[in-house]
């Protein structure tokens, strides 16, 4: 231990103390996303007594500039056992970084009004920059120009006036909200518009304020490899799709009834396997004629045609094939050295490269798992979606990947 110092801020900010006797610190850091934290202390120490309701903590690591986290105490639990944390026992506290502010708040249609006048029927735009629409979209639902009853103490952001004006950067990227959850709401506009953001403590002004940043794409810069000896662990793998044939039935009754089908064949011949799906399309105004033609169904709204029922039929189908496609999943797991250090050389959002069994794989680092206790500290990022709530499909990738390994593995 040694590699941080954490600090404890008071319900107004303000540093109390510092906890330098913990037993372990975990964090989990993500990308555009809130991360989570547990720090494991002796209970009946007086730095124990430190972490209530109401307070927070700040992390930083030694060699890093600003603080890598920053968040809330929003649990603590007293353990007692026999074996391992006898005597006064352990206290686990736990918490959220500042980036909670975001999942905390909705979007409403119009900021600038409680939420009783409401009026608007939604919060759109199509004309700002990525940079201008995040940060607009959270300074008005939660920073320095939402409601007074919406912000959170010491949060300040961008504003349209004054001396820390919104940024501009990044393509123009279109939003219309209606009371969707804001952190749902800016992932979405950061996502288009190529851009991160992320709330951290400022000592100097002892605030959280909101930082905003374009995705850096460090590929030439950080490479992680077996061969380089900073890759600790990579796991790839594919899986046979479940649907390879949607079924899909539009109106019509009994033999009159229009049914046809959507077949990913590329699938059928890679995997060997044939995978139907009925799909129910009832309300698509649709019925076969004598000679098996689609006609529409009696009378049916302006503009519906044949053509256009089918489109909507396909929609169906190939949304069926999609959710139950192929899959590829492949899990990179880099280790942080002191050439490549986080918060040093790379953080949160950059793009890097991974080589895997010979193969570059480039992607964005969407996670980062810290954990420091006695027998060691170590810092484990997670390249691209894999091992997160939402794992990108790469069966693509996977699938060039098998069949170089399998080349190799026949010459050998």
């Amino acid at each position: 231990m040694g590699e941080y110092k954490i600090v404890v801020r008071d319900r107004e900010l303000i540093p109390i103390g510092q906890i330098d006797d913990y037993i372990e610190f975990t964090a989990t850091l993500k990308f555009c996303d809130t991360g989570q934290w547990t720090l494991k202390i002796q209970a009946g120490l007086p730095h124990a007594r430190l972490l209530q309701p109401g307070c927070g903590i700040i992390v930083y690591r030694n060699g890093v500039e600003k603080p890598i986290l920053s968040g809330p105490v929003q649990g603590i639990q007293k353990y007692w056992t026999i074996d391992t944390d006898s005597g006064p026992g352990a206290l686990f506290v736990s918490g959220a970084d500042d980036n909670y502010i975001m999942q905390s708040h909705v979007c409403y249609p119009d900021p600038s009004n409680p939420l009783d006048k409401q009026s608007t029927t939604s919060d759109t735009t199509t004309a700002l920059t990525a940079s201008h629409a995040l940060q607009s979209v959270i300074s008005r639902n939660s920073g320095s120009e939402s409601l007074d009853s919406r912000k959170p103490f010491g949060y300040l952001t961008p504003t349209s006036v004054g001396t820390w004006k919104y940024d501009e950067y990044g393509p123009v990227t279109p939003y219309s909200l209606r009371f969707d959850n804001l952190r749902d709401a800016v992932k979405t506009i950061a996502e288009a518009g190529g851009i991160g953001w992320r709330n951290v403590y400022d000592p100097e002004t002892r605030t959280i304020r909101l930082e905003t940043f374009q995705v850096r794409d460090r590929t030439g810069m950080i490479r992680f490899s077996p061969d380089l000896g900073n890759l600790k662990e990579f796991v790839y793998s594919m899986t046979a799709p479940k649907v390879t044939r949607a079924i899909v039935a539009a109106q019509g009754e009994g033999k009159e009834r229009f049914i046809t089908s959507y077949i990913d064949k590329e699938a059928e011949d890679y995997w060997g396997v044939i995978a139907e799906q009925f799909v129910d399309a009832r309300d698509v105004p649709l019925k076969k004629d004598k000679t098996g033609k689609p006609v529409l169904v009696g009378e049916v709204e302006a503009g519906t045609t044949v053509q256009s029922c089918l489109v909507t039929m396909g929609q169906r189908g190939q949304e069926v094939l999609s959710q139950n496609q192929s899959q590829g999943n492949m899990q990179v797991y880099p280790v942080d050295t002191p050439s490549l250090t986080f918060g040093v050389h790379w953080w949160l959002g950059d793009k890097v490269t991974c080589v895997v069994d010979g193969t570059v794989h480039q992607d964005i680092v969407r996670q980062v798992t810290i954990s420091d206790s006695a027998e060691g500290s170590s810092i484990t990022p997670n390249v691209g979606n894999q091992g997160t709530d939402a794992p990108t499909n790469v069966f693509g990738e996977i699938k060039a990947l098998w069949r170089k390994v399998n080349q190799l593995s026949s010459r050998m």
